[in-house]
This record gives C-alpha cells, sequence and structure tokens, in this order.
C-alpha cells in the first residue's frame, strides 16, 4: 500500500512516489522517510562491588625500632605499652620480623626482674638475721651470717649467669607448647612466629617480682593475661580460644602434681601403717 504524505503547497495529501502535487501541480522533493532511532538495550543491572579493603593496620612495636628511637626509650615505652594497654599494643604488634628482637626483649624482661629480686631477697635477708644477731649478742651467729651471705651471692651470680639461656629455652618450650594446642584445634591463623611473639613481648609484668610478698604472684598473674591477649591478637582467635591454650597446661600440670602428692602421701602413710603394725614389744 502506498504510503501518503501532505504537499507543502496546498496541504493535499500525495503518494510517496508523486513528483508533482495532483493538486497545485507543485513540483515535490523526494525526501527519504526517516528511519525510527532504535532504543539502546537496557543495561543489565551491575552486582554491587565489594568495598575498598581497609587499610593494614601499622604495626609497630617502639623495640623494634630502637635503632632509631634509642635502645633505653625503646625498652622502657614497649614496657609502658605492653603492661598497661595490652589491648593496643598486641592489635597492631607485628606477627612477623624475625625472633631476635622479642627474644632478646624477653631476656633482658626477665634476666634484670629475677636479679633485682634475689639481690633484694638476700639483702634483706641479711639484714633481718644481722639485726636479731645483734639484739641478742650472737657473735657465733654473725659469723654464720657472713659465710651464708657470701655462699647466696655467689650461687645467685652463678644463676645469673646461666639465666639467659634458661629464658630462651623457656620461651621455645613454652611458645611450642601452646602452638601446638592451637595447631591440635585448628585455631592458628598463622605461624609460630607469632606465638613466641606473644609470649616474648608479654613478660612485661614479671618486673613487680622486686616487690616483696605479693609481687611474683601478681607478676605471673598478669603475665598470663598478657600470654592471652597477645595470642588472641597475633593468632586471630578469640578470648575463649586464647584462655582455654594457656590455661590448659598449667591445669594439667596441677592434676600432675596433685596426683603425685596423692600418690607419695598414700605411700608414706602405708609405710607408717606398716611400721606401726610390725614393731617390737619388749617386756
Amino acid at each position: 500500500m502506498a504510503e501518503y504524505h501532505n504537499c507543502p503547497n496546498c496541504g493535499q495529501p500525495i503518494g510517496a512516489d508523486d513528483r508533482f502535487c495532483s493538486n497545485c501541480g507543485q513540483p515535490l522533493e523526494r525526501r527519504p522517510l526517516e528511519e525510527p532511532i532504535p532504543s539502546s538495550p537496557p543495561t543489565p543491572p551491575q552486582p554491587p562491588q565489594p568495598p575498598p579493603p581497609a587499610a593494614e593496620v601499622l604495626r609497630y612495636v617502639p623495640w623494634e625500632d630502637r635503632q632509631k628511637v634509642g635502645f633505653f626509650k625503646a625498652l622502657w615505652e614497649t614496657w609502658k605499652e605492653s603492661v598497661f594497654y595490652p589491648n593496643r599494643f598486641f592489635s597492631r604488634a607485628p606477627y612477623s620480623g624475625g625472633l631476635a628482637s622479642p627474644m632478646l626483649y624477653a631476656v633482658i624482661v626477665v634476666w634484670v626482674s629475677y636479679a633485682i629480686n634475689q639481690l633484694t631477697g638476700l639483702l634483706l635477708s641479711s639484714f633481718t638475721i644481722g639485726f636479731i644477731a645483734n639484739m641478742i649478742h650472737d657473735e657465733q651467729l654473725l659469723e654464720s651470717l657472713g659465710l651464708l651471705g657470701g655462699l647466696g651471692f655467689l650461687q645467685v651470680l652463678g644463676i645469673l649467669v646461666l639465666l639467659p639461656f634458661m629464658i630462651i629455652a623457656a620461651l621455645f618450650i613454652g611458645s611450642g607448647i601452646y602452638h601446638l594446642i592451637l595447631m591440635i584445634f585448628g585455631w592458628n591463623k598463622r605461624n609460630f612466629e607469632a606465638t613466641f611473639r606473644a609470649i616474648s613481648y608479654g613478660v612485661g609484668p614479671l618486673i613487680f617480682m622486686i616487690v616483696p610478698a605479693c609481687g611474683s604472684l601478681i607478676g605471673y598473674v598478669w603475665v598470663l593475661v598478657l600470654t592471652i591477649l597477645g595470642i588472641k591478637h597475633l593468632q586471630k582467635t578469640t578470648g575463649g580460644q586464647a584462655s582455654f591454650v594457656v590455661l590448659l597446661p598449667l591445669i594439667l600440670c596441677c592434676c600432675l602434681i596433685a596426683l603425685l602428692a596423692a600418690f607419695f602421701g598414700a605411700a608414706i602413710m602405708a609405710l607408717i601403717q606398716g611400721a606401726m603394725s610390725g614393731g617390737y614389744y619388749y617386756d
């Protein structure tokens, strides 16, 4: 069927192939039909884009920057942060970078703590016994005190010489036990070094051993708390899992000691009862 348009001169309808208007005779220009503009296909919905990754937390320990910060300042800042602000300290402590720096920190803190504790105890006991001896005017006791004081000082000095090696061995053994428990239960997110660092940087409260009487107890309990927090942050576990890892060896040791005490107690009681029942009687 022919397609019609209107004449631009008279407005009458004309055919698409007409060269002249059949009404007014005006010549017509042939114009191509306008093609409809194709509509663009709808844009498919885009999947939601993941948020940009959060910036990595700046992991920094002053002790591991001691060449720049200074030896004693770095030691003090690390001790203060780890003891009094442990969550903040361990949340940004590096979990890699070598074992030497955390091991050296632990050796220094533990050695100084033990040395002050032993020397203070030795002086305090010598002063106490000497004061009593002077009060009762016992010259023989004073001479014995001097001899015992010298032997005690030599004993402490010998222990202090061997103590760094004992500390290093304890660090590796303790870290190995804790990391083995983490691996057994599948709670370790990082390697052995992270566990070693958690234990090494958690020894700060041992300095409280210099306080007489209750200082050692406070220090050891505080160390357990810091070790739990260190494993939680550096191994990315929960607080309950880290507590289980740290307390399990302690509970097993207490149970073993209780069993040994019960065994030897029963053996001693049996010997006493046997001696009493088999005794000799004289007329």
